[in-house]
């Protein structure tokens, strides 16, 4: 499993980036919520890599609820 590693950068104009790596599917929002909220919980932006777009077995395991 890679090591799941999240960056943060705040930038001299004092905006924040968050970079995420090493998290498949969409659970990087969901683990950066707490600290975008610490951040000051607005968020301009948002790019999801494709990282984000990889079906995870916790995905699998909703689709199959769903329509079994």
């Amino acid at each position: 499993m890679a090591d799941e590693i999240v960056d943060v950068v705040i930038r001299v104009d004092g905006k924040v980036e968050l970079h995420v790596t090493g998290v498949d599917g969409m659970v990087c929002v969901e683990r950066t919520e707490q600290l975008v909220g610490l951040l000051g919980g607005d968020v301009e932006a948002q790019e999801l890599t494709a990282e984000a777009f990889v079906q995870t077995e916790t995905d699998i395991e909703q689709q199959n609820r769903l329509w079994h």
